[in-house]
């Protein structure tokens, strides 16, 4: 079960929820509806940890003026967080009044208790609750009264007693993309559920959204991204509250143990030179990575499966071995094929004999000419011999990401075309495609 933190706009609610959880999570902006998903953190105390939520603002226009009824199963306490250096609003009432249609109970926590005007305001607070929690997010007051006081509920709820707590999540698995790819839509069809809100207007999701499901006997997290447009874009509106978010998505990245690149289809079969950006980040990030093209059903009526992809590899470039899903988030359509992937995936991150290396490393040097390293050079009537590159033998150093090590003669001349023949054979050879691979060199040592 969880607790969730509910109220109107600008309040606090982010804030709470950051300092609760002791991490800055979701987004804080002095702006109306920063927050428009559900987002997702662990808030432990009294030896206790419970699942907590920070949700959208209450009232915010037609979008955020609720919460899917399927979520409320789940909820077994709410934090109704109001301003208390302010005079309190319409909206304040109705969501009191809907907290009590849905029978749920409910602590009305008054924040910004360390304002100036909160004294004027403060005895507002009792015309929604006989014992009101005065807190100030900012410098802690009250948090340890409130913590006091969830733990004494959580005490007496028998239902909680008797609730597993969720474990820690197995696998972590990033959904990247542009804005308005369908990341959302494809994370509430993961989930069965909407946990994140969907819109035609680009840039909706603004927070990381997080949702867990069981694949496989294992505990998967996915998280639904901010859209990342061009940087240039970004920094020239100069908007705070998207760079930020684009910011994360890409430290998120970084932390997973997979990604998941969503785009849209192209009519020529081509990649959005955004995409290729992402593409060239998550090469530098070394993350087990799969391309998805989201709404195929835009698309069966042109392209055949087969040949779509074989144009997308094209484009892909050195990007190609990554594997290729085309699905539909709208309909459901090949959504198991993005589960089998990604677990293929993961499985495959692997140590591999020392032995099945060299012998595949001999194979390589037996049927083919060796590369020259350095040609000679004439000195007068004389020429120096030739220089051959010349493997002895390879190594695996690494899992995650895969590492592999090759003693040979000469190290810092082997070229570049020669490095990506070698990435190319070992991801065939040993079925690693999709997964980051790095290759490094060194002199083999004489006695």
């Amino acid at each position: 079960m969880s607790i969730a933190i509910i109220g109107r706009s600008n309040v606090g609610k982010s804030s709470l929820f950051n300092r609760l959880i002791g991490a800055r999570k979701s987004l804080v902006w002095d702006e109306l509806n920063v927050t428009r998903d559900r987002i997702l953190g662990s808030w432990k105390f009294g030896g206790r940890e419970v699942e907590l939520w920070d949700l959208a603002g209450w009232g915010s226009g037609e979008a955020f003026s609720g919460i899917p009824k399927e979520w409320l199963p789940q909820i077994e306490l709410f934090l109704f967080v109001v301003d208390g250096s302010t005079e309190l609003e319409g909206v304040d009432f109705d969501c009191v009044k809907q907290l009590r249609r849905w029978n749920k109970p409910f602590f009305v926590i008054v924040n910004k208790s360390d304002k100036k005007s909160f004294e004027m305001h403060s005895h507002e607070a009792f015309k929604l609750s006989e014992n009101p929690i005065f807190v100030s997010v900012e410098t802690k007051r009250g948090i340890g009264e409130l913590e006091e006081k969830a733990a004494e509920f959580l005490r007496s709820s028998s239902e909680h007693k008797n609730q597993p707590n969720k474990g820690k999540s197995d696998f972590r698995i990033l959904i990247l993309g542009r804005p308005n790819s369908g990341k959302s839509s494809l994370l509430n069809r993961i989930v069965g559920t909407q946990v994140s809100f969907v819109s035609e207007i680009a840039g909706t999701t603004r927070d990381l959204v997080e949702a867990q499901k069981t694949i496989f006997n294992k505990r998967w997290t996915f998280i639904d991204s901010a859209g990342v447009r061009k940087k240039a874009k970004i920094f020239k509106e100069e908007n705070p509250i998207e760079i930020f978010s684009a910011m994360k998505a890409l430290q998120e990245l970084k932390r997973s143990d997979a990604c998941v690149l969503l785009t849209e289809p192209h009519a020529k079969g081509l990649i959005h030179t955004q995409d290729k950006k992402l593409l060239r980040l998550i090469r530098e990030s070394q993350i087990p990575s799969i391309f998805v093209v989201n709404k195929w059903d835009t698309m069966r009526s042109t392209w055949k499966e087969r040949a779509y992809k074989e144009e997308l590899r094209h484009d892909l470039a050195e990007m190609s071995h990554l594997p290729i899903v085309l699905c539909s988030a709208k309909t459901g359509f090949h959504l198991s094929k993005i589960f089998e992937t990604l677990w293929d995936l993961l499985k495959r991150q692997r140590k591999i004999s020392t032995s099945k290396l060299n012998q595949f490393l001999q194979e390589i040097q037996k049927n083919r000419d060796p590369r020259i390293a350095r040609k000679g050079l004439k000195l007068g009537k004389s020429r120096t011999p030739t220089q051959f590159l010349k493997y002895f033998y390879l190594v695996q150093t690494g899992e995650n990401p895969m590492r592999f090590q090759i003693f040979c003669n000469a190290p810092h001349l082997v070229p570049k075309d020669e490095r990506r023949f070698l990435e190319n054979r070992l991801r065939s050879h040993f079925l690693l495609e999709g997964l980051p691979l790095e290759i490094s060199f060194r002199r083999k040592k004489t006695a």
